[in-house]
């Protein structure tokens, strides 16, 4: 099992789902989200996304990771600045 270290950024809720938005720990890490995967013990859906956002001089963020939860209640175990694990 593949386990990939991320930092909360931030967590919101959209179209009636729970959002994270994550930066991945160790930049050039490779990682791949199954339908079995978890992050920081939560189930997310087997989709990803890239956010759009901007670094300091205004090139887009590579490290950042959006992750659709499968359950919304899980949205309140997840705060911004935790560290997590993706497996």
């Amino acid at each position: 099992m593949r386990v990939t270290e991320f930092v909360i950024e931030g967590t919101f809720e959209a179209g009636g789902r729970g959002q994270v938005v994550a930066r991945l720990v160790e930049p050039e890490a490779q990682f791949d989200v199954s339908g079995g995967s978890t992050l920081g013990a939560c189930p997310v859906e087997q989709s990803l996304e890239m956010p759009r956002a901007l670094d300091a001089d205004g090139r887009q963020r590579r490290d950042l990771f959006g992750f659709c939860l499968k359950d919304n209640a899980d949205l309140a175990r997840l705060k911004t600045g935790d560290r997590v694990v993706l497996t």
